[in-house]
């Protein structure tokens, strides 16, 4: 049998101190932040009407394609506040590495 406290789906003390695990508020935003970008589209009543139009097409036309774009953006935002964090928290246990070696 395999030590499974070794894994990255393990319960051991490797899979507490791996942040991938930690919800921390950076995660909690991205969750929000993608949960919007989600739901909003499928509430009917923010788009269920003709006017206004916009170049001669419809509201829901052009609000559904519009949040295309809004959920692209809300990905790349998501994406960079994860590297940020993950960048992090490498600088930080790099620096504490470095510490324990003096």
């Amino acid at each position: 049998m395999s030590d499974t406290s070794k894994t990255p789906g393990g319960q051991g003390p490797e899979r507490e101190a791996d942040p991938r695990w930690r919800m921390s508020p950076t995660k909690w935003l991205v969750t929000g932040l993608l949960v919007a970008g989600i739901v909003v589209p499928l509430l009917v009543g923010t788009y269920a009407r003709d006017e206004p139009r916009l170049f001669g097409f419809p509201f829901f036309y052009w609000y559904q394609l519009l949040w295309v774009f809004v959920a692209a953006g809300i990905c790349g935002v998501s994406f960079w506040l994860l590297k940020r964090e993950r960048e992090a928290f490498r600088d930080a246990e790099s620096a504490k590495r470095a510490g324990e070696e003096r």
